[in-house]
């Protein structure tokens, strides 16, 4: 069942007296369940097209589709309270409340949602049942990223869209990251959508979006993902 479609997605911005086309007739679509990775290099135009599915941007041309639901429809208010949930995101840095705990950060997160999931069950699952008291500068950056999943997944939300969550790990830390991930999509049931230039982490996705100067270049299912932990780069 598909849980996203793009339909020719086109986002031009104006620099000047040059217009830059960010997405180009952008058109693809994600099922429930799937964990996909949409791939390409910087100024492929993945961010612009995570930002407009996340509903934080709106395309010039084009429409998505959530669940059968048109965001290309709805108001101020409608895409505000479809951000808060249905989607949760994890981004490269982990934006949390630098004055707040590991769980009043996802506390914070899920006292504006209706159906949110137990906080202590979520930190457990991510492996920080015994940090849920400690300040962001008392965690690494691996554990921070995953109070960030934490908060996305403790919302509830159908997706948990991505952008570049290894960026600002080592090798070691990322592939912890993508196996709680991983975790996270199968024991959950959650949709995950991951960003990312890294090429080796398509090997783990169920679907793979590439991408190229605003367009789809490759669109494949990959009947045989690996498990994170045999991912190398």
């Amino acid at each position: 069942m598909k849980i996203i479609e793009t339909v020719d997605l086109k986002k031009q911005y104006e620099m000047g007296e040059v217009f830059v086309k960010a997405l180009d007739g952008v058109s693809f679509h994600v099922n429930e369940g799937e964990f996909v990775v949409i791939l390409g290099p910087s100024g492929s135009g993945k961010s612009t097209l995570l930002n407009i599915v996340g509903g934080m941007d709106s395309p010039t041309e084009g429409d998505v589709i959530f669940t059968d639901e048109h965001l290309s429809g709805y108001n101020d208010k409608q895409l505000t309270n479809y951000r808060r949930t249905e989607v949760g995101f994890v981004f490269q840095f982990y934006n949390l409340m630098s004055n707040l705990t590991a769980k009043e950060n996802v506390e914070l997160a899920t006292e504006i949602c209706e159906d949110a999931l137990d906080i202590d069950k979520i930190l457990e699952d991510v492996g920080l049942a015994d940090r849920k008291d400690h300040f962001p500068s008392q965690m690494s950056g691996g554990e921070q990223q995953r109070v960030a999943i934490a908060r996305a997944v403790a919302k509830n939300p159908k997706v948990l869209l991505c952008d570049e969550p290894t960026g600002a790990l080592d090798f070691k830390t990322g592939i912890t990251i993508l196996e709680l991930l991983s975790k996270i999509n199968k024991t959950y049931n959650k949709t995950v959508v991951v960003i990312t230039h890294n090429a080796s982490i398509a090997e783990m996705a169920n679907r793979v979006v590439k991408m190229r100067s605003g367009k789809i270049i490759e669109n494949y299912i990959n009947d045989k993902p690996i498990s994170p932990e045999r991912i190398e780069w």
